[in-house]
């Protein structure tokens, strides 16, 4: 099996009309049709999942929102989301002492909602213009805070992203608190540093997590098993996979550390395999 990160791995270098890569697309093909297993585990949510699944043009696993949901045969297999209470306070906690500049939460009704804490029209402008030049690569996001409250008080959330800004002083400002929420909430909550922002999934949700509980849906052996990412939300991937672990030779050392192999970019995942004749 073949485990991937999407952003920053397997859509690197971004091909923003195609997706995917040729190389890349050809040898992932070539993979599946030889018998191997292919899985995203992913930050996003399930919509890029059948994005790829469909420019692949063949059957995958996608695991979305840093493990909070596994769909397999197009079917969810399991589904972790929040306490909407829990959720509630933590936000209302982290919108009082820290200030970030939005939220953004994943749910199972909506792909994405963008929620902001403070004035926004600046930061909106820049975003729907980050929008229109991600090509391919953008996502659905709603602006729309009826919805926003909506599921916080009665929907599904499967991950939420809190964002400090575009600056490299958010990056830090992010880093910091990333840090004091995990110590002070490491029970109920996982955390994510991700940049300018943080990541949150619910308790016992990770990568690692989502990977070993399809592999074992799937009766794959652990050692049988690649993975390959470049971010935060990919360390504990590292960690529970580490012999067959790869990290894009982009990521920060923080990140690449706990990696076994460093690649430049994912089709060099195939030298490894041809290697131990897999």
């Amino acid at each position: 099996m073949i485990a991937t990160d999407l952003d920053g791995t397997l859509f690197f270098p971004k091909a923003r009309f195609r997706l995917i890569r040729p190389k890349t697309l050809k040898f992932i093909r070539s993979f599946i049709d030889e018998g191997g297993e292919f899985v995203i585990v992913s930050g996003r949510n399930e919509f890029f999942g059948y994005k790829v699944q469909k420019k692949i043009a063949r059957p995958i696993g996608i695991i979305g929102c840093n493990g909070s949901f596994i769909i397999h045969d197009n079917k969810k297999i399991i589904e972790n989301y929040f306490d909407n209470d829990k959720l509630k306070n933590l936000l209302d906690d982290i919108e009082k002492t820290y200030r970030p500049m939005c939220v953004f939460i994943m749910s199972e009704k909506y792909n994405m909602i963008c929620h902001p804490t403070r004035k926004f029209g600046l930061y909106r402008a820049s975003y729907l213009l980050y929008y229109f030049l991600q090509g391919t690569y953008r996502e659905p996001t709603s602006f729309s805070q009826k919805a926003y409250y909506e599921e916080l008080n009665n929907g599904k959330t499967y991950k939420v992203l809190i964002m400090f800004g575009v600056t490299n002083k958010a990056k830090i400002k992010a880093k910091e608190i990333n840090k004091e929420l995990r110590n002070k909430y490491q029970d109920a909550f996982e955390f994510s540093y991700a940049g300018q922002g943080i990541e949150i999934s619910p308790s016992n949700c990770s990568k690692a997590e989502g990977l070993k509980s399809y592999i074992n849906y799937l009766k794959i052996m652990h050692d049988n098993v690649y993975v390959i990412g470049d971010s935060g939300n990919d360390i504990s991937m590292f960690h529970e996979f580490y012999e067959n672990s790869f990290c894009m030779a982009h990521s920060p050392i923080f990140v690449s550390k706990y990696a076994n192999h460093i690649v430049n970019n994912f089709i060099e995942i195939e030298k490894y395999l041809k290697k131990e004749g897999k």
